[in-house]
């Protein structure tokens, strides 16, 4: 009998730790977008058999415009003529005004809108994967055909491309953000890469298009990375490339986490106290046009009093008058990575320079005027044996990047606060890697890739610019402009892409795809000598704004 008792006893023991361990064993939803690992700030979720996730990602993956309307709690978004209307807690949608039932309604999330994820994609024609076994969600873009680019950067009867409209993904017409903090974090490829990329592949299908412009970089959610911190981590002496810094701040966030109790500024001395500083591991970097300096410390949460004095933004501010840090913002730039961002607004262009302090868990960092002599480097695409897009009459792409590229080195040598270094000055051939690494040995300020671009179609031209990391995306839009100005190109806007030497260079790193060598009007300006003159003109002008010599 007592061992009957006890059998039974057991058996019902079981039967009750049985769903606690199978809630424990489920890994978290993994998002993918055409092989992009997109990481939310709010965890992707099953509802009902259908998978939701936050705002932002879907607008910004797929390049759909949002619009949010508190008093109905309704959202909307549109893309290429097609509106999906949505209603939070309500499992049914219109699309065109057409209705629709769903399996999962929209709901709010810790502050974010969340939505089911494949009726919103397939709407707007999107493959839609899911794979049980790593419980991940894959989105496919179809591959658009190549299409001639209107003045303007639009194709025929095309909509402004994401990033360009006038209401940025996940805001409200009047610019109120939906949620501040859906942010998708591109970046890391689901397959890892094998030896490096090869130059460009011209015209790339579907980048993620860059704003123009500075962009606030303290609040999460408005398209920004939170690692990686890029311009230089401060480990010891040594710089570091951006994914070596995502690879920092990956380790750190995956241990231990400190605690930022207090942010303090006295005189021209910042002090940053934390519960453990030797966890802090901090990647800095500027933004100029204001001129602000931002610290990111992966890895860390904030304290209580720091968190109580969050405003709606979720940010907080420590006003300061009469020195060269005018303000200090600070928030939890990222729940998931556990990323602590502060930006100090500046008065005047000016250096950090962080160490630990005297107290235990204290960071330290002194301000210091900036710098008044400038290293830029110019790297001319291609040469030796790699020839390049060749043009419609044979010509070759390294000879025109080689000229322009002299050009605006010639120009710039004329600034005696610039110091100028050439990848190559001469038809020699290159690595990536070599490029990369002489910008980075160099310690430069700036790096500019010049390249001309080429496509299967004739009709398509047009003036583009690439960056990678978030300290590059503001100086790539302003050259962009100027650039622009100077081709009288078609605008084929800035975008985002994993290429080699702006991925792999600690400085703001830009790409410039000039003129399209496969279109005839194109080609035949880019080897003439007046406009090479104008564009190099408009490279050194840009050059000058971003280190403020303008």
């Amino acid at each position: 009998m007592r061992a009957l008792t006890a059998w039974f006893t057991l058996l019902i023991l079981s039967l009750l730790m049985l769903p606690a361990a199978a809630g424990a064993a489920a890994p978290a939803i993994k998002l993918y977008m055409n092989g992009v690992a997109l990481k939310p700030e709010v965890a992707p979720r099953i509802v009902n058999e259908s998978t939701i996730v936050p705002i932002r990602v879907i607008a910004e993956s797929l390049g759909s415009k949002v619009a949010w309307n508190e008093k109905a709690r309704k959202v909307t978004l549109t893309k290429d003529g097609t509106t999906i209307e949505l209603v939070i807690d309500k499992k049914a949608a219109s699309v065109n005004g057409k209705a629709f039932a769903l399996e999962a309604a929209p709901v709010i999330v810790d502050g974010s809108t969340m939505l089911p994820v494949r009726f919103v994609s397939e709407q707007f024609g999107v493959d839609v994967k899911w794979d049980n076994e790593s419980r991940s969600v894959y989105l496919k873009k179809p591959e658009a055909p190549a299409q001639e680019v209107a003045a303007g950067g639009q194709a025929p009867g095309e909509k402004p491309a994401a990033g360009t409209q006038d209401v940025p993904a996940g805001q409200t017409s009047s610019g109120t953000p939906v949620k501040a903090g859906d942010t998708p974090q591109g970046g890391e490829t689901a397959q890892p890469e094998s030896g490096k990329a090869a130059e460009p592949p011209k015209t790339v299908e579907n980048p993620k298009t860059g704003t123009e412009g500075a962009a606030d970089p303290l609040a999460p959610g408005k398209g920004q990375s939170a690692v990686p911190p890029t311009g230089g981590v401060l480990t010891g002496e040594k710089n570091v490339t951006p994914e070596e810094a995502q690879s920092t701040g990956e380790q750190e966030a995956s241990g231990q986490i400190a605690t930022v109790q207090s942010i303090t500024m006295n005189g021209d001395v910042l002090s940053i106290q934390s519960d453990n500083g030797t966890l802090l591991k901090p990647g800095v970097f500027r933004l100029a046009n204001p001129e602000r300096l931002i610290i990111d410390l992966p890895g860390a949460v904030l304290g209580d009093k720091l968190t109580a004095n969050l405003n709606g933004l979720k940010e907080g501010k420590l006003p300061l008058t009469g020195g060269t840090v005018t303000g200090i913002r600070y928030s939890l730039f990222s729940k998931e990575d556990s990323i602590v961002r502060i930006v100090l607004d500046l008065s005047q262009r000016s250096d950090l320079s962080l160490a630990a302090g005297a107290k235990p868990g204290e960071l330290t960092g002194k301000i210091v005027p900036g710098k008044t002599r400038f290293r830029v480097v110019i790297d001319a695409g291609h040469g030796g044996k790699d020839s390049g897009a060749i043009s419609i009459q044979k010509r070759k792409e390294k000879d025109y990047v080689l000229q322009q590229a002299r050009k605006i080195a010639d120009l710039l040598k004329t600034d005696s606060r610039l110091e100028v270094i050439m990848t190559r000055s001469d038809d020699t051939f290159i690595e990536l890697g070599g490029r990369a690494d002489l910008a980075n040995a160099a310690q430069a300020d700036l790096f500019v890739s010049i390249h001309a671009n080429t496509a299967g179609k004739e009709s398509i031209r047009g003036t583009e610019t690439y960056y990678y990391t978030e300290q590059s995306r503001e100086f790539a839009g302003l050259i962009h402009k100027y650039l622009l100005e100077a081709t009288g190109f078609p605008d084929r806007k800035v975008k985002q892409e994993r290429f080699y030497v702006i991925r792999n260079t600690v400085m703001p790193s830009v790409l410039l795809e000039v003129g399209f060598l496969s279109n005839t009007t194109d080609e035949a300006q880019l080897y003439q000598d007046e406009f090479q003159n104008r564009v190099a003109a408009s490279i050194v002008a840009a050059i000058k704004k971003q280190l403020n010599l303008d």
